[in-house]
């Protein structure tokens, strides 16, 4: 058995007795000793680094939780029993002023508060708004939408619409143009929200473009809104924002202002496809006969898919007018597969005319129309 000997008195014991053994090493065996010295150094740092902040997130935590606990008798005291605290001036007494002050304790406050919100409506909901603005937490949401982190814009956003803070709407317009797509959802959700008598007053400050999932967003939000709060869209159909002109009439469709209808009939003549195809849509949705020889007029000359949303209304409005359409359609020698459905579905809405119309042409030896018919007219479909 062989044992490793060490005499104490070869160690060094002077730094300078260690730089000369340090330097009768090779110079790779130096190079090696001093990459190992680095990765013990940063190993440690990092060790530190990850176990200061595991126990600065616990503490954190912790504090949360001990929040929670000590304000859920106070909020449960001034929500569901007598309002005279809540207006008094012991209602401060309530709240520790360390609470109040401290940047976390007060985080957590107003993070509780909105959560308790989003799950009450009604009187519950109302005092939560009146806490929040004793508190001034509002000023705490407003100082967010200054901040040059996103997230926290769009979360200081979220709780002054929901806590009703209409006041908050002039430093909100700035973000309805904002580079990040996020935010002007955000701000368009919130300043919906905060004025619900003129709901889209912003439209015409607009620049950039809704998005599909703006417009829907903006849908279900005025759907919500009582009938007399909802805008005439035609303002904003001159709008030189085009998404803005485009979901206008979208939603003159959807809210049916049939006052509107003369208008759009001259929107059909505008040059721009994708405004004409919304018109046509829109027309549609309110099913607007009058609308019926204008279509059927310009349908030979538009493009495909504006014929096919031609089609479509024509079918829903059922009419005679448009027998002969159909029927110039169905003859063509290469017919198009939709548009010949729609025509076929047209015409056996007409009744026995239109039946007529099509026995008329399945008896032609046209192969390709015969077989859309068929499948046309097929009861399983």
């Amino acid at each position: 058995m062989i044992f490793l000997q060490i005499d104490l008195y070869e160690i060094p014991t002077s730094a300078d007795e260690w730089g000369k053994l340090f330097y009768s090493f090779p110079i790779h065996i130096r190079i090696l000793m001093g990459v190992i010295l680095i990765f013990c150094m940063v190993i440690t740092i990092l060790f530190a680094v990850i176990i200061g902040s595991r126990i600065f997130k616990t503490n954190r935590n912790s504090t949360a939780k001990l929040i929670q606990r000590k304000y859920q008798p106070v909020f449960t005291q001034l929500l569901f029993e007598d309002d005279s605290r809540l207006l008094s001036d012991s209602f401060f007494t309530l709240f520790d002023k360390k609470d109040l002050q401290d940047k976390h304790r007060r985080s957590v406050l107003l993070e509780e508060l909105i959560h308790l919100h989003e799950n009450f409506t009604g009187e519950t909901a109302t005092r939560l708004e009146l806490i929040y603005r004793k508190l001034e937490f509002h000023k705490d949401s407003q100082s967010k939408l200054k901040s040059r982190r996103w997230y926290l814009v769009a979360k200081g956003l979220r709780e002054l619409a929901l806590m009703n803070i209409r006041e908050a709407t002039e430093p909100m317009l700035v973000y309805i143009n904002s580079k990040n797509e996020l935010l002007r959802m955000e701000a368009r959700i919130a300043l919906v929200k905060l004025n619900e008598k003129d709901p889209l007053f912003f439209l015409s400050k607009e620049t950039e473009s809704l998005t599909a999932w703006d417009m829907a967003n903006l849908h279900a939000m005025l759907a919500k809104l009582p009938e007399e709060n909802i805008p005439f869209f035609s303002t904003w159909l001159n709008s030189s924002n085009k998404s803005v002109v485009l979901f206008c009439i979208s939603m003159i469709g959807a809210f049916k202002q049939n006052d509107t209808i003369p208008v759009l009939l001259r929107m059909l003549d505008l040059h721009d496809e994708s405004v004409r195809q919304a018109a046509i849509k829109a027309l549609r949705e309110m099913n607007a006969l009058e609308a019926e020889e204008k279509l059927v007029a310009m349908y030979p000359l538009e493009t495909p898919t504006v014929q096919n949303e031609i089609l479509k209304s024509l079918e829903a409005m059922s009419s005679e007018k448009s027998i002969s359409l159909f029927d110039h359609i169905l003859r063509q020698p290469v017919p198009d597969l939709q548009h010949s459905l729609h025509s076929i579905k047209a015409l056996l809405l007409l009744g026995d005319k239109g039946k007529a119309v099509l026995q008329k042409i399945s008896e032609t030896k046209n192969e390709r129309m015969q077989l859309i018919i068929s499948h046309a007219t097929d009861a399983r479909l």
